[in-house]
């Protein structure tokens, strides 16, 4: 494998700098293939940079700006990674083996496996990425692709990796105290021997997962499914009981409504019909895990209402009302909440991203619609870990919000109100 000068590097991370502010003026910066073993690139921005098949062992990269990098097979073998920005990165194939990713951002980042094409035309096929051993604790990896994925031993305390898909990935003896798993894909995965104390599962995907000698104590497995799962007696007593909420039962007219509007979701909108909820009042009722995706609640009264884990994708909730309501773990991609009242509000945990768009025949469109919260209220909110990359937050009033945790990568933040630090 061919090596590459200090001199050289500086050279290409310059040009790169050039090709992110104007193409035309610098060059991207291409290290395929390349030993870079041991190198010091902290802080360095290398996004939409290529490094696929290079060797970035124990490479000093803390801090570095690798958002969209194609790191295809590339070997980070005991590489200090700590509070790098890895956001859509592909890391197909990729060796992570003992690695440092404390504080990193794998957002939507890509660990499956794949093949390259080396020099002479050998093809070299990669399983998923290796992380056995990683130190990955706080790290945050909502939404990353990390199927089959062998995260054996991995230190995940307190790590982020809600809505990810970990299916056939090994967690055998991993440290997960804490994690926050919400809505993960964890089908068929191995968990045996794994310490979740206190992870948050809830309405995760466990179907046919090997949980044997798992700690689970204090561990919230609501509405997760655990087809094929066999908890032992231990296991089960360790789990905290859940309360029901109690809430104001919905009207039959309502519920016709719903219904149809989970068939509408269904197909696609082939079938069923739209939601019109235009400026009802819905104030403490249960919505948790609802398919609202796509229904007008332009000005409906939603106070202290439970939409815990509910699709909200594409919604129209303007000018709603949303005082004290529970919007934890809900998924609201290209959410519309500009102007709403969310003092109090739990979205702990919620996606509030971007949603890709799709035609009418269900194919993506190559365009993204981000989601809206202009100008809306959320005084004292809690907003911990909540994800808002690419959001309008303009005109937005967050005193007293707790936003610990959370991510507004690429948000629009002007004229928004913070606390005074």
């Amino acid at each position: 494998m061919p090596t590459i000068t200090p001199q050289e590097i500086i050279i290409m991370l310059e040009q790169h700098k050039k090709w992110l502010r104007n193409p035309k003026e610098g060059r991207q910066a291409v290290f395929k293939q390349v030993d870079l073993s041991g190198a010091n690139l902290e802080g360095a921005k290398l996004q939409k940079s290529v490094f696929s098949g290079c060797n970035l062992s124990r490479a000093i990269l803390r801090g570095a700006n690798l958002i969209q990098a194609d790191l295809f097979a590339v070997d980070f073998t005991k590489a200090d990674l700590t509070n790098a920005l890895l956001i859509r990165a592909d890391l197909r194939g990729a060796e992570l083996r003992g690695a440092r990713l404390n504080g990193a951002n794998l957002q939507e980042a890509d660990f499956r496996g794949g093949s390259m094409i080396l020099a002479g035309g050998k093809t070299v096929t990669f399983g998923s990425s290796n992380l056995s051993g990683s130190d990955m604790e706080d790290v945050i990896a909502e939404k990353a692709n990390l199927t089959g994925a062998n995260l054996s031993g991995a230190f995940l305390s307190n790590a982020n990796l809600a809505y990810s898909q970990l299916n056939g990935a090994d967690l055998s003896e991993s440290e997960m105290d804490n994690a926050m798993l919400a809505g993960a894909n964890m089908e068929n995965c191995n968990l045996s021997n794994s310490n979740l104390k206190g992870a948050d599962l809830t309405g995760s995907n466990l179907s046919g997962a090997t949980i044997d000698g798992a700690d689970l104590k204090g561990a919230s497995l609501q509405g997760a499914n655990l087809e094929g799962v066999n908890l032992s007696d231990d296991q089960a007593k360790s789990m905290p009981t859940e309360k029901t909420r109690e809430s104001t039962p919905l009207p039959p007219s309502l519920k016709t409504i719903l219904e149809k509007h989970f068939k509408w979701v269904a197909s696609n909108g082939s079938a069923g019909e739209r939601a019109d909820l235009h400026e009802m009042d819905l104030s403490n009722m249960d919505l948790s895990d609802c398919a609202l995706s796509g229904a007008n609640m332009r000005g409906c009264n939603l106070t202290k209402t439970n939409m815990r884990g509910a699709q909200m994708v594409m919604t129209d909730l303007s000018n709603c009302t949303l005082v004290g309501v529970d919007m934890s773990y809900s998924v609201m991609e290209g959410v519309n909440l500009t102007r709403s009242n969310l003092t109090d509000a739990n979205l702990k945990c919620a996606m509030i991203t971007a949603v890709d768009l799709k035609g009418p025949d269900g194919k993506p469109m190559g365009k993204k619609w981000p989601a809206n919260l202009a100008a809306a209220r959320f005084t004292n909110a809690n907003l911990s870990e909540a994800d808002m990359t690419e959001a309008n937050l303009m005109d937005a009033d967050f005193t007293g919000a707790n936003l610990e945790g959370a991510v507004m990568t690429n948000a629009i933040i002007e004229d928004a109100k913070f606390d005074q630090k």
